[in-house]
């Protein structure tokens, strides 16, 4: 043995000799609650942990409530192998009772990982024992990575051993998600960037416990509905909640909730082969919105294919009737800088010409056309301006990115006199230009040039709090004729502060129980809106967290679109 290959075992030892401390909690490694009447296998949860889950041995069972059956076997200081050879295998033998449906693994912390084939063994090893005792949803807890603003300085120091080495678990634990199908992760990494939850640097104290707990129940029962990967979801629009029976496209705004990992959803008239198009792009747990608009399929519904796992939800804001100017397609990929394979991001300020005139089913002349547009792999945080290649651009954001990351956004935008629309990035970035339609010249629509009606970051106005409401006037404002039926808004939350929704509807009207923006942090984000005009020409605009907010009109309708009470049509998650 080399004596750094030593010095990391003795490193590792200390490690294990610290997370080895049992919490006050723990009343006993082994433990099932007594039932006096079977309990169904959709509502048995088996939960195998070492010292820092069985922190939370007690309030397990407290979380789920008492219609759950809730086991939780445990010790400190083991191996992931060596909990499913003492406590997996066996139950299995002794007591095959306490599984059902649902197991959680909260391991890990306790391993040589210089070694990583050999966690990565030992991950799908004790999977593969879930699946013999007839588990069908398995999760695993990722590990806290311990940051020295959450904990006193003793627990800093005390930590320094070994906590270099969760985020390579946590690591591991994510590229797992593509061997194992069935596995979900539990955020605990994210949700543990706070000061209250443990008494050194992982062990969980009373609040920790609870928090811990209730993360593991939430994460379980939103997941429970999760489409397969690869699934298509057929969603009833025609004659459904006011949308009327010849509509030919509806408005809706696509959200997914508890993504397992990356992936994109893809919607589209039913009863045609999926396309290779995109209208929402998401990262593991993350919940996201974006707006489009679908054809519908013969049948009268629409379909909405995901590519990973998740919850998805479709909310419609209105609908596009036949013969009234918006002439729909199965979208199509009109553009995409990631081809060939290799190939450099598009250049910060260089417009990316797409010609949409040529486009199939486009008419010709036509006033303007519906794009999802797509930044991803962004050099830095930045946007993206989208519009007719015979003006500037680059003033106004259409698409807000962060670093590396993917966004999308539903633009309508009129093509220049050759049937052109450039696509701009004041960052390098690649980008993505499908196709979902077009209106026809004699449409009774039209683009403006971007006009802002709020900007609560501007004096005299105020930042949103959570639960507020704000009143905009967009129809009889900004070029926008009294009567529309539908304006195109541009909404943005800045700097919000908290994690939660906003939602666009007619001042007026009750607000529905759907959302346009789901917001976290620190994060900007945008999205597209077609929304119908109430009370004196006003929409609202609900935040459930504190953030400014900004809205800019795009565009207006009147026959080509009939607006409605937002209204959620579809939500795996019911």
């Amino acid at each position: 043995m080399t004596r750094a290959r030593f010095a990391l075992g003795v490193a590792v030892a200390a490690a294990a000799s610290l997370l080895a401390i049992p919490h006050p909690m723990v009343v006993g490694a082994d433990s099932a609650p007594a039932r006096t009447e079977a309990v169904p296998p959709e509502r048995r949860v088996y939960m195998v942990t070492e010292s820092v889950g069985l922190g939370a041995k007690s309030a397990m069972p407290v979380a789920f409530g008492p219609d759950w059956q809730v086991t939780v076997d445990g010790t400190p200081a083991l191996f992931v192998e060596q909990l499913e050879s003492k406590h997996v295998r066996a139950r299995m033998a002794t007591d095959p009772s306490v599984f059902g449906d649902i197991a959680v693994v909260a391991g890990g912390h306790n391993y040589p990982y210089w070694d990583a084939p050999r966690f990565d063994r030992s991950v799908d090893s004790i999977i593969g024992a879930l699946r013999e005792a007839g588990v069908k949803r398995i999760y695993w807890v990722t590990l806290r990575e311990v940051k020295p603003e959450f904990v006193t300085p003793s627990a800093w120091r005390q930590v320094q051993p070994y906590f270099w080495y969760f985020p390579e678990v946590n690591r591991r634990l994510e590229a797992a998600l593509q061997r194992h199908p069935d596995l979900i992760l539990v955020p605990w990494t994210a949700a543990a960037d706070r000061s209250d939850i443990t008494y050194d640097a992982i062990h969980l104290n009373s609040v920790g416990a609870r928090v811990y707990s209730e993360l593991v129940r939430d994460t379980v029962l939103a997941t429970a509905n999760l489409p397969a990967r690869s699934a298509t979801s057929r969603v009833p629009v025609r004659g459904v909640n006011g949308i009327p029976a010849d509509a030919a496209a509806v408005a809706v705004n696509l959200t997914v909730a508890n993504p397992r990992a990356a992936g994109f959803l893809t919607a589209f008239g039913c009863g045609v082969s999926q396309p290779v198009a995109s209208n929402a792009n998401f990262v593991r747990d993350q919940v996201v919105a974006a707006a489009a608009i679908v054809p519908v399929g013969d049948d009268g519904s629409v379909c909405v294919a995901n590519s990973e796992r998740t919850n998805v939800v479709v909310d419609v804001t209105g609908s596009f009737p036949a013969g009234r100017g918006f002439v729909p397609v199965t979208p199509v990929r009109l553009a995409d800088t990631r081809e060939p394979a290799g190939a450099v991001r598009q250049r910060a300020g260089t417009p990316l010409v797409v010609d949409v005139g040529s486009a199939a089913g486009v008419p010709v002349g036509a006033r303007s056309v519906a794009l999802s547009v797509t930044a991803t792999d962004a050099a830095a945080a930045g946007f993206v301006s989208v519009g007719p290649c015979d003006r500037p651009l680059g003033t106004t954001s259409n698409v807000n990115v962060g670093a590396g990351a993917t966004a999308p956004n539903l633009v309508i935008t009129r093509p220049d006199a050759d049937g052109h629309v450039c696509v701009v990035s004041n960052v390098d970035t690649h980008l993505l230009v499908d196709l979902s339609g077009s209106f026809t010249s004699s449409a009774d629509m039209d683009v403006i040039d971007a006009t802002r009606v709020l900007d609560t970051r501007s004096p005299g106005n105020e930042r949103l709090t959570g639960g507020s409401t704000v009143a905009v006037r967009v129809a009889g404002t900004a070029g926008v004729p009294a009567d529309a039926s539908g304006v195109v808004l541009n909404l943005t939350s800045a700097d919000p502060g908290g994690t939660g929704f906003l939602t666009v509807f007619p001042c007026g009207t009750a607000r529905p129980t759907v959302s346009n923006l789901n917001v976290r942090p620190g994060v900007n984000r945008a999205n597209l809106v077609i929304v119908a005009p109430g009370d004196a020409g006003t929409v609202c605009v609900f935040s459930s967290a504190p953030t400014d907010v900004v809205v800019d009109v795009f565009g207006w309708m009147r026959g080509a679109f009939d607006g409605l009470t937002p209204t959620r049509l579809f939500d795996t998650r019911s």
